[in-house]
């Protein structure tokens, strides 16, 4: 006897009646399945772990060779810049000390033209 659907209008699911009769399993074939050479069907590609470890371990050394290389480089720039700041040095404090002489000078004969009329 066929199952049918069950025509419940008050309830929003539907299900089907048990029935009565052992359930139907499937079954292999007599004398099972045939074997499947997973090695033909799952080629050898890509490196191997030990290829991938030694790959990224080379690339992270160089990069930081490339770090150390750079950080040397700046180094060297600053160390540049400092000494041409210090044999610059001497030269702009007496640039600041000749114009601050100017200043005072402006400054002290304004102070004697006030002091001449007072």
């Amino acid at each position: 006897r066929p199952q049918r659907l069950a025509h419940n209008h008050n309830n929003a699911t539907m299900s089907l009646r048990p029935s009565t009769a052992p359930p139907i399993q499937d079954m292999p074939p007599p004398g099972g399945y045939k074997k499947l050479d997973f090695g033909r069907y799952l080629p050898d590609r890509g490196p191997k772990g030990w290829q991938l470890w030694a790959g990224a371990t080379t690339l992270i050394l160089y990069g930081y060779y490339q770090v150390g290389k750079t950080n040397q480089a700046k180094i060297q720039q600053k160390m540049q810049e400092r000494k041409v700041r210090y044999a610059l040095a001497p030269l702009m404090q007496a640039e600041a000390d000749r114009e601050y002489m100017e200043r005072e000078l402006v400054g002290l004969r304004k102070e004697a033209e006030v002091m001449k009329g007072a």
